[in-house]
Protein backbone atom coordinates (compact mmCIF):
# COMPACT_ATOMS: atom_id res chain seq x y z
CA UNK A 1 0.00 0.00 0.00
CA UNK A 2 1.25 3.50 -0.77
CA UNK A 3 1.79 5.94 2.09
CA UNK A 4 -1.23 8.17 2.64
CA UNK A 5 -1.56 11.60 4.18
CA UNK A 6 -4.31 12.53 6.61
CA UNK A 7 -5.97 14.59 3.87
CA UNK A 8 -5.84 11.68 1.40
CA UNK A 9 -7.40 9.33 3.94
CA UNK A 10 -10.21 11.76 4.76
CA UNK A 11 -10.88 12.38 1.04
CA UNK A 12 -11.07 8.63 0.34
CA UNK A 13 -14.28 7.95 2.30
CA UNK A 14 -17.14 7.02 0.00
CA UNK A 15 -19.96 6.47 2.49
CA UNK A 16 -19.90 9.48 4.78
CA UNK A 17 -20.07 13.25 4.50
CA UNK A 18 -17.01 15.50 4.42
CA UNK A 19 -17.95 16.63 7.92
CA UNK A 20 -18.07 13.07 9.23
CA UNK A 21 -14.76 12.27 7.53
CA UNK A 22 -13.25 15.41 9.03
CA UNK A 23 -14.35 14.42 12.54
CA UNK A 24 -12.99 10.87 12.29
CA UNK A 25 -10.05 10.31 14.63
CA UNK A 26 -7.20 8.90 12.57
CA UNK A 27 -4.42 6.72 13.99
CA UNK A 28 -1.70 8.88 15.54
CA UNK A 29 1.18 6.85 14.14
CA UNK A 30 0.50 7.38 10.41
CA UNK A 31 4.05 8.59 9.75
CA UNK A 32 5.58 5.53 11.41
CA UNK A 33 3.50 2.87 9.64
CA UNK A 34 5.18 0.29 7.40
CA UNK A 35 2.98 1.23 4.44
CA UNK A 36 4.67 -1.20 2.04
CA UNK A 37 3.77 -4.07 4.37
CA UNK A 38 0.07 -3.15 4.54
CA UNK A 39 -2.70 -4.50 2.33
CA UNK A 40 -5.18 -2.12 3.99
CA UNK A 41 -5.39 0.35 6.87
CA UNK A 42 -8.06 -0.32 9.46
CA UNK A 43 -8.76 1.07 12.92
CA UNK A 44 -11.45 1.58 15.54
CA UNK A 45 -12.29 5.04 16.79
CA UNK A 46 -10.96 5.64 20.32
CA UNK A 47 -13.82 6.50 22.64
CA UNK A 48 -16.40 5.11 20.19
CA UNK A 49 -15.54 1.41 19.74
CA UNK A 50 -18.72 0.83 17.71
CA UNK A 51 -17.12 2.86 14.88
CA UNK A 52 -14.35 1.64 12.65
CA UNK A 53 -12.71 2.59 9.37
CA UNK A 54 -11.14 0.70 6.50
CA UNK A 55 -8.98 2.24 3.76
CA UNK A 56 -7.58 0.21 0.86
CA UNK A 57 -6.47 0.51 -2.74
CA UNK A 58 -9.13 -0.69 -5.17
CA UNK A 59 -8.81 -0.59 -8.96
CA UNK A 60 -6.02 1.98 -8.80
CA UNK A 61 -7.61 4.38 -6.32
CA UNK A 62 -7.77 4.76 -2.57
CA UNK A 63 -11.19 3.94 -1.12
CA UNK A 64 -12.21 4.39 2.50
CA UNK A 65 -15.34 3.16 4.23
CA UNK A 66 -16.74 4.02 7.64
CA UNK A 67 -18.06 1.02 9.55
CA UNK A 68 -20.47 0.79 12.45
CA UNK A 69 -21.20 -2.15 14.71
CA UNK A 70 -24.77 -3.30 14.22
CA UNK A 71 -27.08 -2.86 17.17
CA UNK A 72 -29.12 -5.85 18.27
CA UNK A 73 -28.92 -9.33 16.83
CA UNK A 74 -29.00 -10.04 13.13
CA UNK A 75 -30.95 -12.98 11.81
CA UNK A 76 -28.96 -15.88 10.40
CA UNK A 77 -27.49 -15.06 7.00
CA UNK A 78 -28.46 -11.38 7.10
CA UNK A 79 -24.85 -10.22 7.24
CA UNK A 80 -23.53 -12.10 4.25
CA UNK A 81 -22.01 -10.41 1.29
CA UNK A 82 -20.48 -11.70 -1.90
CA UNK A 83 -18.06 -10.34 -4.43
CA UNK A 84 -18.92 -11.03 -8.02
CA UNK A 85 -16.08 -11.95 -10.34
Amino acid sequence: MQALTEAAIRASFVNCTKGEAGRARLPRELAELDWEGLDFLGWREPGAPERGYLVAEFEGRTVGVALRLASGRARAGAGRCARSA
